[in-house]
């Protein structure tokens, strides 16, 4: 009995050592397949010499026991400029790096890629290696690369123009200086840093086309989520500021969008045209798409759109608008404002009114939005300030009574846009009219005759009914 009672306990001492050795066992490392959240690591278009975001990914280990990378590396051995770190380690290559049973790691990717001596941007490839005792694995990587022209508080002293040979990089400031032209041709392309600006004493003549316009844009070409390009954020820079003395600006087929600001035109006098501004599009100001304080200005056949306060702010001046589409959809923040505001006084500190006399004329044009109110008019008791307004067949959503100052004009409850931003339309805004809007055949005659082409090129006079807006249907 006592031998039995002996082999029994030596039975459950030997059983439990072994029980044991199977537990340490599943943490020795041996071979084992590794598995990845994705098999390919894409990069977004990114400027040549500039640092890219982080991106990320997990490599697991499925296995019921630990398993030993014998070596991690860049199949380019560091020279397409790629950069990894996997789990905080990033000296190439890593040796003998273990995985815990049925755990994972953080690979951490960054890219600075080399000057591609090309106008064009360039495909750039690279993978990570993991070779374990099972064999190699790879996760490939991806970009594409785009030399450009940097540069770092700009100032343009001398006559000067650029083309749209290579896309131009702007940090901190461009500085027009007075008495200089700077001249934008077709397809060329500001893009800006945050909080970059640009500042115009001189003069400015932006020469764009249909095919190939000037654009001034935020410098993020990646993707803030899978679907929404940081392109479609406003707030990405400041402004382009159209100095004191600076007069005969002339932005035509020219995109600007993503700033605080689209054009800030400061104090001048409207003796002198201070800004044409034809074929264009300004969207997507955190505040003010385009903001006047006395100037004479020309705005042709033009959009202005989707800004987080006003759209169009004009105090005192003169103003002609023709042929174009105001409009405001965007919701990334809370407007309280209308699109519109046309003041001819501002009050100063002791809240007596100082005149700006304001003439401002409005033809052939759309103003309309997500609010019940779009225009407002904040104009002088003293009938001795001037304020000459007028709209002629213009599609307007306000609740203003505007009697003789509007001719022929519309007031619908909709207008009948392609897209405003919803997420259907996958925050894409597009205002061009569809084919029952009430803008259609609404235009007065007279001023089509003299703009007969739309803001996309397309002849508003073929149907002999041309359309309310910017835009031809």
């Amino acid at each position: 009995m006592r031998q039995l009672l002996c082999i029994g306990l030596a039975t459950i001492l030997t059983l439990g050592w072994l029980f044991s050795g199977c537990q340490d066992a599943e943490n020795i490392s041996g071979k084992g397949h590794l598995s990845f959240s994705t098999d390919t690591l894409s990069f977004d278009t990114l400027f040549s010499t500039i640092g890219s975001t982080t991106a990320w990914l997990k490599v697991y280990n499925r296995e019921s026991h630990a398993v030993t990378i014998d070596q991690v590396r860049l199949k380019s051995g560091g020279q397409s400029g790629f950069r990894i770190s996997l789990d905080g380690e990033s000296q190439l290559p890593l040796s003998n790096v273990t995985i815990p049973a049925h755990d994972s790691l953080f690979l951490f990717v960054e890219l600075t890629a080399p000057l591609q001596n090309s106008t064009l941007p360039q495909f750039l490839g690279d993978a990570v290696l993991f070779e374990t005792a099972e064999g190699l694995q790879q996760i490939v990587l991806e970009a594409w690369s785009w030399d450009a022209t940097i540069w770092h508080g700009k100032a343009i002293t001398a006559d000067t123009t650029l083309t749209g040979d290579k896309p131009i990089i702007l940090y901190d400031s461009l500085v027009i200086a007075p008495d200089v032209t700077l001249t934008l041709d077709e397809g060329t392309t500001l893009f800006i840093h945050d909080r970059g600006k640009v500042l115009v004493y001189g003069n400015v003549k932006a020469k764009g086309s249909v095919a190939h316009p000037v654009t001034f844009r935020g410098d993020r070409l990646d993707n803030e989520f899978d679907d929404y390009p940081y392109d479609y954020n406003a707030g990405q820079w400041y402004y382009i500021q159209l100095k004191k003395n600076s007069f005969n600006n002339e932005f035509d087929h020219v995109r600007i969008r993503g700033g605080y600001y689209g054009i800030i035109a400061d104090s001048s006098s409207a003796d002198q045209l201070k800004l044409t501004l034809t074929n264009s599009v300004v969207t997507n100001a955190y505040y003010y798409s385009l903001y006047s304080f006395c100037n004479r200005l020309l705005v042709i056949n033009s959009e202005l759109s989707n800004s987080g306060s006003y759209t169009v702010f004009l105090i005192g001046g003169e103003a002609t608008f023709i042929h174009c589409t105001i409009a405001n959809y965007e919701d990334f923040k809370t407007r309280e404002e209308p699109s519109v505001v046309l003041a001819n006084y501002l009050l100063d500190s002791q809240k007596n009114e100082i005149p700006y006399p304001l003439k401002a004329h409005f033809t052939n044009c759309l103003i309309f939005g997500n609010q019940s109110e779009e225009l407002a008019l904040a104009l002088s008791a003293n009938e001795s300030v001037g304020a000459d307004l007028f709209f002629q067949n213009c599609l307007l959503r306000t609740q203003l009574k505007l009697g003789m100052l509007a001719d022929q004009c519309l007031y619908p409850s909709e207008v009948g846009f392609l897209k405003t931003g919803s997420a259907k339309d996958k925050w894409v805004y597009d205002y061009r009219i569809d084919s029952t809007s009430v803008a259609r055949g609404a235009a007065s005659m007279v001023e089509a005759n003299q703009y007969p082409f739309d803001l996309n090129g397309k002849n508003r006079l073929a149907d002999g009914k041309p359309d309310i807006g910017a835009y031809e249907y």
